[in-house]
């Protein structure tokens, strides 16, 4: 695996570089531009094999580092973005973030919150890191490399990712996954509801067999095809059945179109054959997909063979069922003459908007602060979560941080609280909202009002320690009076 270290001149890439390989390899200093080429080193680690490092160069002039660090974000499968939080965030260090983007690698960069040499308690690093995860990387860790902080977690994170990557690249043939050009649509459902038809449709020739016997297609099938100058993707996958349920052939198809599915995150084209109603099998499957976190369109198939009553009552019927199915869009077509298929574009275009929709920290806090004074939610007595602070952290499919008083206080109603007022105030038509929670630390839980600023909340530490600090210089002093 190749690990890459990148960063701004002088963030400390260097001295990580020295922790992790445990060698001085890279020279450092307080000097700009000490590193004047890219430094490897492999290592052989228990349970995770080779794993070679690069530390990019700073040349000083930050135009020269650029090829250097584009070279590292190209060839590496993981990367340690490394920040100083002394400065904060730069423009050079957006412009590195702009390059991640451009090789879309933000699910495999790890944000390294450098120098945070005077940071000793768990919570005070929570504080300093939270601003970070607006830049919708995929983790924030705040170390201090010089004084070996945190460094360890930093290898667990490190050896978590390679986990992960040596499962997803497994050499079994059955997982295997494909990369999808310009936009990915995978068409779902039950077996024999039209998904083979579409994709004959929407490719402009016969790459699926079409039958009216159940599960035809044992495996899914890729096409590509282009429209109003867009090119796409799609997959019409094998009829998925609950994973529990599949064996034999079956389970290899459902194990294929699951993997295919997480890797390539299309937007989920959910086919429903209106001629049969929502069945059991339809929500049961609906359910099943959603927990991938996938943009979704009911696609209402044969829907010129049925009146329009009827569309409304299966749509309502799916809506009661699950509770995330609210905010899925719907589309009549029929996927046999084409009828809808322009608005089933227009619509995917949108879902693919709110899918990369990024709120501002500050909007983000302003609108859940009113909510929670205006529209507050139900709680127990004595048993309040209030949210102090909250940042959205990731794109496809949105995530959100939401730091409060109260972990073990933040249940399912709260959590869909939380959704609601996302969704009312922003959009995000058709995309699942991923909402986690963080604790401050103890002691400091009632202090903060709703939608209260991570600097107001510094702000109010840095003064109960002065407090803290007076107090102790006055006991000291009794002391003295007493012995005297």
């Amino acid at each position: 695996m190749k690990i890459g270290l990148i960063g701004a001149t002088n963030a400390g890439k260097s001295t990580l570089f020295n922790r992790l390989i445990g060698q001085f390899r890279a020279i450092v200093t307080d000097i700009h531009g000490t590193t004047i080429d890219i430094l490897s080193h492999t290592l052989e680690v228990d349970r995770l094999g080779k794993i070679t490092f690069y530390d990019s160069p700073g040349l000083g002039d930050f135009s020269d580092e650029l090829p250097f660090i584009e070279k590292i974000v190209k060839n590496s499968d993981f990367l340690l973005f490394v920040i100083d939080d002394s400065v904060g965030i730069t423009a050079k260090d957006q412009h590195i973030l702009d390059i991640i983007r451009e090789y879309s690698m933000q699910d495999k960069t790890l944000l390294v919150v450098n120098k945070l040499d005077i940071k000793r308690k768990v919570n005070e690093i929570d504080l300093a890191i939270a601003d970070y995860y607006a830049l919708g990387l995929a983790k924030v860790i705040g170390i201090s490399a010089k004084k070996e902080r945190n460094l360890a977690e930093l290898e667990d994170e490190i050896a978590q990712f390679y986990t992960e990557r040596k499962k997803t690249h497994s050499d079994d043939p059955h997982t295997e996954t494909p990369s999808h050009n310009g936009i990915g649509l995978a068409i779902v459902g039950k077996p024999n509801t039209g998904k083979s038809t579409l994709l004959n449709t929407l490719v402009g020739k016969e790459l699926a067999k079409v039958e009216d016997k159940l599960g035809t297609t044992r495996d899914y099938v890729v096409g590509e095809f282009k429209s109003q100058g867009k090119r796409y993707t799609v997959y019409d996958t094998a009829g998925i059945r609950k994973k529990g349920k599949t064996h034999g052939i079956e389970k290899i198809a459902y194990d294929k179109t699951y993997a295919m599915l997480e890797y390539t995150r299309p937007v989920v084209l959910f086919m429903i054959d209106c001629t049969q109603g929502i069945t059991h099998r339809d929500l049961t499957l609906l359910e099943e997909v959603s927990r991938l976190g996938l943009p979704m369109i009911f696609c209402l198939n044969k829907a010129d063979l049925v009146k329009p009553e009827a569309i409304n009552a299966m749509v309502k019927g799916a809506q009661s069922y699950l509770d995330f199915a609210k905010h899925i869009p719907i589309v009549p077509i029929s996927a046999l003459n084409g009828d809808g298929l322009k608005n089933l574009f227009k619509m995917v275009a949108i879902l693919q908007a709110e899918n990369q929709k990024r709120i501002g920290t500050n909007e983000l806090n302003k609108v859940l602060g009113q909510d929670q004074m205006t529209k507050p939610p139900r709680f127990s007595k004595n048993k309040v979560c209030k949210i102090l602070y909250a940042t959205q952290i990731a794109v496809d499919a949105p995530t959100f941080m939401v730091f409060v008083n109260h972990k073990s206080r933040a249940n399912f109603a709260f959590k869909k609280w939380i959704e609601n007022a996302l969704r009312r105030n922003f959009g995000f038509i058709g995309v699942p909202l991923v909402i986690k929670f963080r604790e401050r630390g103890e002691g400091q839980e009632d202090r903060s009002a709703p939608g209260v600023s991570l600097k107001s909340l510094r702000k109010e530490q840095d003064a109960r320690q002065a407090k803290q600090d007076r107090n102790s210089a006055k006991i000291l002093e009794k002391r003295k009076r007493k012995k005297a």
